[in-house]
């Protein structure tokens, strides 16, 4: 074979190699299984801050590694875009599945509800919470010097993946002061009688099984105390009761005695925590605390 024949020769061959090489178009690519994002629970320590856990499943049937990435991310709640209110953990490294193998990823969706309350999404009832998410497929750094990375190099085409968590809203019961009386009293003990009214917002009843308080007058401090398995309050409605506390003057400051008998109004503030139980699978029990402020005008001896 002289050169000239050799030459034509050696250009195929070279051709022939690049081509092996060369990234598949897309249009003859095989398509890569959709990825899959699952509902899988919430953790929650109060009504206002929950954590929506998910899990993004990838299958990847080739010989070699594939690494997904998303393009952006967004939620709906009951059908409308929020666009304040959640944060969404474990997406920003991507995604590595290795060859012909199959791997689940946790993501948390990090609820405020407070924040979604600003923007006329909640408190609600019940939410549906919907996490969409658009996602690509790229070849592995080191598996694109294979042949079969070829398969899916530079792949482009993005993926919707979308799931949605069903669940009831919880919010904590609201306090509210009725009426305060101051009750003048022999030597040194002054009695209080404090008109509480409790209101539960949610479609399921509440019980307190506690209720700490302080009692503070003119900003001192007056009194406090605790109940124990208060009561039961119905959904969408209310109670109101009476919490009863006694103030020993020994130690406390003349001017203030003087002005309980001399019947002046005085300044309060009643604040403290309540132990509320619901029920609900992801909240069955939580704190929640209140600070109430007012005028009380000083009555009679009458209790």
């Amino acid at each position: 074979m002289n050169m000239r024949q050799f030459f034509p020769v050696l250009t195929a061959g070279f051709l022939i190699v690049a081509c092996a090489n060369a990234p598949v178009p897309e249009t003859q690519r095989p398509p890569f299984p959709d990825p899959t994002l699952a509902f899988n629970g919430i953790q929650a320590a109060t009504p206002d801050d929950l954590s929506l856990s998910f899990v993004l499943t990838i299958e990847n049937p080739f010989q070699a590694p594939a690494f997904a990435v998303f393009d952006s991310w967004r939620v709906e709640v009951n059908g409308r875009t929020a666009d304040s209110g959640f944060s969404l953990e474990g997406w920003d490294s991507g995604f590595a599945v290795s060859e012909e193998n199959t791997a689940s990823f946790p993501l948390q969706l990090l609820m405020d509800v407070a924040a979604l309350a600003e923007i006329g999404l909640a408190p609600e009832d019940n939410y549906e919470v919907k996490l969409i998410t658009v996602m690509r497929f790229s070849d592995d750094a080191e598996a694109a010097a294979s042949f079969q990375a070829a398969l899916y190099a530079g792949y482009s085409a993005p993926f919707v993946v979308s799931a949605t968590a069903a669940f009831p809203g919880v919010r904590a019961p609201v306090f509210t002061i009725t009426d305060i009386a101051i009750f003048q009293a022999e030597l040194i003990n002054t009695r209080f009688r404090v008109g509480l009214r409790i209101d539960n917002p949610n479609p399921f009843p509440v019980e307190l099984s506690s209720l700490s308080y302080v009692l503070f007058g003119n900003g001192r401090f007056w009194a406090e105390g605790m109940e124990r398995n208060i009561i039961e309050v119905p959904p969408k409605s209310f109670v109101q009761g009476n919490v009863f506390l006694l103030m020993n003057f020994m130690g406390m400051r003349r001017e203030l005695l003087d002005q309980i008998i001399n019947l002046v109004d005085v300044s309060y503030r009643f604040s403290g925590a309540a132990q509320v139980t619901t029920g609900v699978e992801h909240l069955p029990e939580f704190t929640t605390r209140f600070d109430l402020y007012g005028f009380s005008q000083v009555v009679g001896n009458e209790w």
